[in-house]
């Protein structure tokens, strides 16, 4: 069983041989070799919570908030499939470099079937103090028994306290009862006399959250759902600038690198858009242009990537230069676009209601300065058309403008290999693993085929749209099949082990096939996206479509086939700006996503945060996660590249980083989704 979610610790189990040992077999004793079963978790250096929270140099109140957040997330998702984890206790919630929560130890865990929602055992297991009282009493199992102890889990976070069992008491009753009658508001306040008034709202609402989810009725207990939807609804830390900076100054290592980045988190903790405008005094410094403006969304956090000159040394610590963030509440009806002019001339007009912040720069050596986000620059890198990640390898294979296809390993962040296969531009790159090839759909109508280990060619399909533009490729996941699609209308599927003959062709569209992919889950099915404005649904065995889908006002730019458990959606991009999500099962548009400003030229799906992303040609990508109990998405994050145009996004297997082909550079970054 795979978990895969922020929240969730994923392993992977294997056997070892072990020591040989002399056993007795029919009378005869034989040298017999002993089967050893491996568990390989992610190595999480801070350990357990059990191990931070209840040490005398306590964590502070905003880290452990996070933290409640994101155990309460990764159960959302066990208890979506349904799983009930049985062992919820701080010493199985272990913590990352960043104290973002991981939920560990599935031993105890009930896997229910999809119409299940009770079973009954006559053997209970477990730890003491964290057992609901029907499983311990009445061998009762639910998701209210991990409900139950998320509140034992959630108070003791909350209060710093530890809950101390008394001898043979097998429950949490006198922990309980001291948290109800002791943990008041006036006990809260005077415990954390430095704390902002909405920070103590946030105790105090997690504890009557925790005291919710102890009731001895499990009736009574709140589920999930509603526990992260009080929780996301709470007020949350307000800042004198409007906007909330992480990190707090800038840095931007200093080394052998011509350029050089760093991001700057605008956090935005109010119900109100915020504008914003980034400027400094000594711009020939900075590649990026200043001034940068824009606008972050509510509840959002809008991550500015700044790009640097090579610095050999560090301004001295009484230096003037730095950034100069100014900002301001806009109301729709203050400010009806967004654009960066718009933005600029609204702040212009407002004079003193404008709240100016300074964020100090500094340059430290390259080893001090750690941070996930990368600029990859060189001119191989510039223009970029396509991305594709491997499945196995850490190598990301990119093509461009100029016709050149790289491949690049993130976790060694040096080039693998490249290549100039056109001097057209190469539209779209994908491996296929298991023949060791990367193929190639140019601008010349050519599809090249390249063994990636050798970098030699190994097949050329020339004119394979007849000198028409090869906007986009699709390898089937599990058949020798390869899709091309044109600007010549038409959609082509070609055979690798049947001498890449061209087996059918699939017209129907009256503009440029800008996308097509398979269905990740049936692979004799693909959709298709066009500038005629509609999307399709094929089946490879036939040569018409099944479905179409007409309800875009612009040209689509980008499809991508959406996973939500039992159900399945596609999701498509347009011209416009939106993006719109259509469900397989009832051929209706269930949602549309708006905000960005020009173009959605590119979408991903990140299993693992279960986040949508989508790129765009005004430069930004947007980080929306899937609230699945309300079949609804939330904006989580805006990013600012200052790349240009977005054209490709792609996610790394196993982390919680994308990476994005923009036309000035390539960026791999981190996304955090609580």
């Amino acid at each position: 069983m795979a978990l895969k979610n922020e929240n969730i610790l994923p392993l992977v189990g294997y056997c070892r041989e072990g020591q040989k040992k002399m056993v007795q077999n029919n009378g005869r004793y034989i040298v017999a070799d002993i089967v050893e079963s491996v568990l390989c978790y992610e190595y999480l250096p801070k350990g357990s919570l059990a191990k931070t929270l209840f040490v005398p140099k306590k964590i502070d109140w905003e880290t452990r908030f996070k933290i409640i957040k994101g155990v309460c997330k990764g159960l959302l998702f066990l208890h979506s499939i349904p799983i009930v984890h049985m062992d919820l206790k701080p010493e199985n919630i272990l913590l990352d470099n960043y104290m973002r929560p991981k939920i560990a130890d599935f031993g105890l865990s009930r896997l229910f079937g999809q119409k299940q929602t009770q079973m009954n055992t006559q053997t209970v297991i477990g730890s003491y103090g964290y057992i609901a009282p029907e499983y311990l009493y009445r061998g009762e199992i639910s998701t209210m028994s991990d409900i139950y102890s998320l509140g034992v889990l959630i108070m003791e976070t909350s209060t710093g306290e530890k809950n101390i069992l008394k001898q043979n008491e097998p429950s949490a009753r006198e922990f309980i009862k001291n948290v109800r009658e002791n943990w008041t508001e006036e006990r809260i306040a005077s415990k954390y006399p430095s704390l902002a008034a909405v920070c103590l709202n946030q105790i105090k609402a997690c504890i009557n959250i925790g005291l919710e989810c102890v009731e001895i009725d499990r009736r009574k207990r709140p589920s999930i759902e509603k526990i992260l939807d009080t929780l996301n609804r709470l007020p949350q830390i307000d800042s004198n600038n409007v906007l909330s900076l992480q990190p707090q100054r800038i840095n931007f290592p200093i080394g052998p690198k011509r350029l050089t980045s760093s991001s700057l988190y605008l956090i935005n903790n109010r119900d109100d858009r915020i504008a914003f405008r980034l400027e400094t005094k000594f711009p020939r410094r900075c590649l990026t242009k200043l001034p940068l403006c824009g606008v972050v969304p509510p509840k959002c956090t809008y991550i500015l990537t700044m790009l640097m000159r090579e610095q050999k040394k560090s301004p001295p610590s009484n230096s003037d230069d730095g950034l100069i963030l100014q900002s301001s509440i806009a109301h729709h009806e203050d400010l009806d676009s967004v654009d960066p002019a718009s933005v600029a001339m609204f702040l212009d007009s407002i004079g003193d209601e404008v709240k100016e912040a300074k964020v100090p720069v500094a340059c430290e050596p390259l080893a001090e300065t750690i941070s996930n986000d990368q600029i990859i620059d060189g001119p191989n890198y510039r223009e970029v058309l396509s991305v594709d990640v491997h499945p196995t390898e850490p190598w990301i294979l990119t093509s461009n403008k100029r016709g050149h296809v790289c491949i690049w390993n993130y976790q060694t962040q040096a080039e693998v290999n490249s290549t100039e296969v056109t001097r057209e531009p190469a539209y779209s790159a994908k491996f296929i693993e298991r023949e060791g090839w990367f193929v190639v759909g140019s601008g010349d109508g050519c599809i090249y085929v390249y063994d990636y280990n050798m970098m030699e060619d190994v097949e050329m399909i020339e004119e394979a749209h007849d000198s028409h533009r090869i906007m986009c490729l699709a390898v089937n996941p599990t058949h020798s099949f390869l899709l091309s699609a044109s600007d010549d209308h038409n959609i082509k599927l070609w055979d690798w082990t049947n001498g890449w003959q061209c087996t059918r062709t699939f017209e129907g569209h009256d503009d440029t096939v800008t996308q097509v992919m398979f269905n990740p889950r049936h692979s004799r099915s693909f959709a298709s996206a066009s500038l005629d404005h509609g999307v399709k649904i094929w089946n490879i065995d036939s040569g018409t479509c099944n479905i179409t889908w007409d309800g875009h006002s612009g040209g689509l730019l980008s499809v991508h086939y959406h996973p939500r458990y039992f159900q399945q959606s596609l999701i498509c991009g347009s011209s416009d700006g939106a993006a719109k999500i259509w469900d397989l099962e009832t051929d209706s548009c269930v949602d549309t996503l708006q905000g960005h400003e020009k173009g959605i030229s590119a979408l991903c799906w990140h299993p693992e945060l279960r986040a949508l992303v989508t790129g765009s040609l005004d430069g930004t990508v947007r980080i929306l996660s899937w609230m699945c109990h309300s079949n609804t998405y939330r904006l989580e994050n805006v990013i600012g590249l200052n790349l240009g145009a977005v054209n490709a996004l792609g996610y790394l297997k196993g982390l919680t980083r994308i990476v994005v082909g923009c036309d000035q550079g390539m960026a791999l970054m981190e996304i955090n989704v609580i």
